[in-house]
């Protein structure tokens, strides 16, 4: 049962940092073409950044304590 949650958790890890990381790509590419204002834009970016690698960490945590 505690498997089953930890392999839970790493993919939900995994997925919420995949998203992140595209949200994040998907404002940055906007901000390249000039399509978002720059300033509101980068504490954007700089958020899903962050949410995407704590989620990434959490989630390489919980594969690497289950071994």
């Amino acid at each position: 049962m505690i498997e089953g949650f930890r392999l839970g958790l790493y993919l939900c890890g995994l997925a919420i940092a995949f998203m992140s990381g595209m949200a994040a790509l998907t404002i940055l590419a906007a901000i390249v073409t000039n399509k978002l204002p720059i300033s509101e834009a980068w504490m954007a970016v700089v958020f899903f950044a962050a949410v995407g690698v704590f989620f990434w960490t959490v989630g390489r945590a919980v594969k690497s304590s289950s071994g």
